[in-house]
């Protein structure tokens, strides 16, 4: 199952629609989903400040010879590639 759907699942989950996410006659409910959770994960392609710093922790660790501000930048530039992946776009 992709991160979308696992996503565009839990949206339903939580809404609690009277409807289930199997049933076949639902396609453009399920869709609505799927599109919104391709949404919010885009909106999550960008990482804030907090964010670039875990990462570059993650790094300095990994790579302790390496230290500042590119780091951060290398951790935000795997956070894209990740949330590119999720969405499917490379």
């Amino acid at each position: 199952m992709t991160p979308i759907e696992r996503a565009a699942q839990a949206m339903h989950a939580s809404a609690q629609p009277e409807w289930e996410w199997t049933d076949p006659d639902c396609e453009p409910l399920r869709k609505i989903y799927r599109d919104a959770a391709r949404a919010m994960i885009a909106s999550l392609r960008d990482p804030d400040q907090r964010m670039k710093e875990a990462g570059a922790e993650i790094i300095r660790h990994v790579n302790p010879a390496e230290a500042g501000i590119a780091l951060e930048s290398d951790a935000a530039n795997t956070w894209r590639f990740m949330i590119d992946a999720a969405l499917g776009e490379k």
